[in-house]
């Protein structure tokens, strides 16, 4: 089991796991109405699912990059990572931040979640409604350790997507506008996929 619950991983912890069997039957309709701890346990058990298979970092990488697609709302954290200048921003350098930031977090999943040694990902039921948002505490248990994250989702077309995760009162999405500013500042949002492409090659 390699397992390491560091700020590289919850700064990743920003899913594409697709949504169970008994929804798929029950129609769209049905799938769009699942609750924020439901949207929750769902990623989660994509999480452990990529951990259980025992996959090589590339194809790990692309297993959580579609759990990220289905999980985050990442037009709306481009967009806010981003700041003043997204709306002026070209529709083919919005298009790259998003794919550039959907990769980055796929790829800090896959170098931090490798494979399962038993952990437990235990999500509280009782959601906690903010204005438009709701919160929901996730724990994440090993043998050795226990780390405990606050998700916020918001709805997107009608279904909960995770906007932002806090860890230890650190927002992850703070982290990234502060880490990427100078960048975004100095070369625009094209300027953002250009940097994130470098570091996150594989």
């Amino acid at each position: 089991m390699t397992m390491r619950i560091a700020p590289a991983l919850i700064a990743a912890l920003l899913a594409a796991f697709p949504v169970s069997a008994a929804l798929l039957a029950a129609g769209p309709a049905l799938a769009a109405e699942a609750s924020p701890t439901q949207r929750l346990s769902t990623y989660n058990d994509g999480v452990v699912a990529i951990m259980k298979a025992g996959l090589p970092l590339p194809a790990r990488v692309a297993r959580f990059e579609s759990l990220v697609k289905a999980h985050y709302d990442m037009a709306g954290i481009a967009a806010l990572v981003v700041g003043t200048k997204w709306a002026a921003a070209a529709p083919e350098d919005k298009a790259a931040a998003i794919a550039a930031l959907t990769r980055h977090s796929a790829v800090s999943l896959a170098k931090n979640f490798v494979s399962f040694g038993g952990e437990r990902f235990e999500t509280d039921p009782a959601a906690v409604a903010r204005g438009t948002s709701s919160l929901v505490k996730v724990t994440i248990a090993s043998k050795t350790s226990r780390a405990v994250l606050q998700y916020r989702l918001r709805q997107v077309a009608g279904e909960w997507r995770i906007i932002d995760v806090v860890s230890e009162g650190v927002s992850q999405l703070a982290l990234q506008r502060a880490e990427l500013a100078g960048t975004i500042a100095g070369e625009g949002v094209a300027g953002l996929s250009r940097k994130l492409a470098e570091k996150d090659r594989i």
